[in-house]
């Protein structure tokens, strides 16, 4: 059996914020708790949740906004493993692997949606962030932020020759919340998101998981000990597409 597309949270479980527990934010599983899966290449719908307000103390602030950035354009960075707290390391450009152009759906209490656009690769543009506006979420509710995007668009995701067998692509989110307060869930600070900014001290960002469909994509011969890799959007890439 082919596994696939698996919706995950690096450092999944409880963060503490303005002296108060809170879930990160990540992506919906099936209501069991196992993780969402999707074959490689196939239309995929997955669903950002934003779990609670900002928070200073016991002042809390709904959310008014949220931006997702799906894990698609050519200036994706491959990155070391991340670990918790630690800067992320970059290995290299990956100027390949493209996805679909992501469409956002309606949310029930935001009023507008709309995409920013910019290059998904050399000879087009396509969806870069998605926003979700004029909401009002209080802490005692959530909100689940749907969209669609196909993992594998123009070429297979996995190169033929390449030893390994599944990819991990974080995808930033940025909460908005009223008197201009943000929480953002990134793996590490840039010069428009501080430290201060960071939903999570020690760097959480929402990821997508894509397992290598062997049936149609095999692994090449003689990989016996098949690789992760990890993509990041650059420190640029989030500030100008995820910034206010």
């Amino acid at each position: 059996m082919n596994k696939i597309l698996s919706l995950s949270l690096l450092g999944a479980g409880i963060a503490l914020s303005g002296g108060q527990a809170h879930g990160h934010a990540g992506f919906q599983a099936f209501p069991d708790g196992s993780p969402v899966k999707y074959i490689e290449g196939k239309t995929v719908y997955p669903t950002a949740i934003i779990p609670h307000d900002c928070s200073e103390g016991e002042k809390h602030f709904p959310v008014v906004e949220v931006v997702v950035m799906p894990p698609q354009g050519h200036t994706l960075n491959r990155i070391a493993k991340p670990v918790s707290g630690q800067p992320v390391q970059v290995i290299e450009n990956a100027m390949m692997w493209d996805w679909g152009t992501a469409l956002p759906s309606m949310t029930a209490g935001f009023g507008k949606v709309e995409t920013r656009n910019g290059p998904l690769h050399p000879s087009g543009e396509g969806t870069r962030a998605m926003v979700w506006k004029n909401g009002n979420l209080p802490g005692s509710r959530y909100a689940g932020f749907s969209f669609r995007v196909k993992a594998g668009w123009q070429t297979k995701l996995f190169p033929a020759d390449a030893c390994v067998n599944q990819a991990v692509y974080y995808m930033p989110a940025v909460q908005y919340c009223s008197k201009k307060k943000v929480e953002a869930w990134l793996l590490e600070p840039t010069t428009a998101f501080p430290s201060s900014t960071l939903g999570d001290p020690n760097g959480a960002s929402p990821s997508v998981t894509v397992v290598r469909d062997t049936a149609s994509n095999p692994l090449p011969d003689g990989c016996t000990s098949p690789e992760t890799w990890y993509f990041y959007p650059s420190p640029s890439d989030i500030d100008q597409f995820l910034y206010r």
